[in-house]
This record gives C-alpha cells, structure tokens and sequence, in this order.
C-alpha cells in the first residue's frame, strides 16, 4: 500500500507538521516482516510538501498512485491555511481516483478541541470528492512541540499527543476508520502560556523591541 504524507504548513520541513508527519511514520512499519500480521499493510511512503497554492504536476502523479492521503498542517483561524484550500480545490479537480484520507491538525492553543471544526472541513470535503474520511487527530499546544525535538512521543509531556498520532499509524496498518482523537501537552495550561509569553519576548528583544512593544495598537 501507498501512502502519501503531505506536509501543508507554509514553514515546510522545519515545522511542526513536519515533526508530526515524521512521527506517525515511525509507528508504522514499512516492507515486508515475517512479524506483520496478515491484516496489516505493509506501506510505503511518499512525502509531498504542499506549502503552496498550486501542488506541481509530477505529486499530482505521486498523488494519483496513493491509496491514502494523511495531510498535516496548523491550525488558521479554526480553518485550514488559505494557500491548502486551493490545494484541496485542485485536488478535487484532477483526482478522480478514490482515496483515503486522514489529517493531523495542530494549533497554537493549549486546548486540542479547537481543532474540530477543521477536522469536519477534511470530512465535508472528502464527501464532496467522493474520498474516505479515516479520521484525524487534533493536537493542542503545538507551539511547543517544535521546542521538545528531543523529547520522546512514547512518555513524558508529550505522551498524549504521540498516543493521538499512533492510532493515525494504526489506522494505516488496518486500513481502518478511526474516531477522531484530541490531544495537548502533558503539562497545565498557566504553564504553557508563560512559556509562551516569555518565547514572545525573547523574540521581541532579538528584533531590538521592548516588551512594551508587543501591546501596541
């Protein structure tokens, strides 16, 4: 089986998305094992960065050979990047093909359910395309995810969310439907958000700015 891990977050393979997408891969196993079970699929993948309007003409191709798709991009405004929905109208136009569909969406709030509404976005567009909706996961906190490359997804602050991406890779193997799963960092909330303040300050004073600066009008 073919699976296609399309990296839609406009910071392309330094981001987030990226990590995830790398992440889910590592759950599932590729080629040929004496140990895989019979029902399971041995896959093998494809990466396509979609951090443009317009996906070029050879992944189109890539795309088409796919059996499943699993997108992944930041969460924008409880939608999908601008530039993805017109990867998703392209694709709705030049693939014909039935494919299977999951997505992981990340956000920069603390709290994962914030990215429900982006999820039905995938699941009412594969209706409209006639694709299989396999069901994705919402992480919350992913403005530290990116900050945490040394952390393992098997324990820790970041167990949750690497449970989230192993029922993506599980549903992968089964060639299954899976409930979309929510997750967010292993630590409080009051946490999160000082980390964050104090990462918007720093950022302003490397940019010669004064903490002052951040709240203007």
């Amino acid at each position: 089986m073919k699976v296609a891990l399309i990296n839609a977050s406009p910071r392309g393979k330094v981001s987030t998305s990226a990590l995830l997408l790398k992440t889910i891969k590592s759950y599932t196993p590729t080629g040929y094992s004496e140990n895989t079970a019979k029902s399971e699929a041995n896959i093998d993948f494809v990466e396509i960065q979609a951090n443009k309007e317009k996906l070029a003409a050879e992944q189109i191709q890539k795309l088409k050979q796919a059996d499943t798709w699993v997108f992944a991009n930041p969460l924008y405004i409880d939608s999908l990047p601008g530039h993805l929905l017109s990867v998703l109208e392209q694709l709705q136009e030049e693939c014909r093909e039935s494919h299977r569909v999951h997505a992981v969406i990340n956000c920069g709030f603390y709290e994962a359910a914030h990215n429900k509404t982006a999820l039905r976005i995938y699941e009412n567009w594969c209706k409209r395309c006639g694709y299989k909706w396999c069901g994705g996961a919402g992480i919350g906190g992913g403005g530290a995810i990116g900050f945490m490359t040394s952390v393992p997804f098997d324990k820790g602050p970041l167990k949750a969310i690497g449970k989230a991406l192993e029922k993506i890779a599980h549903s992968l193997q089964m060639q299954s439907e899976m409930e979309n799963a929510f997750a967010t960092m292993g630590f409080p909330r009051f946490i999160y958000i000082l980390c964050a303040h104090h990462g918007w300050k720093k950022t302003a004073k490397e940019n010669g700015l004064k903490t002052k600066d951040l709240y203007r009008k």
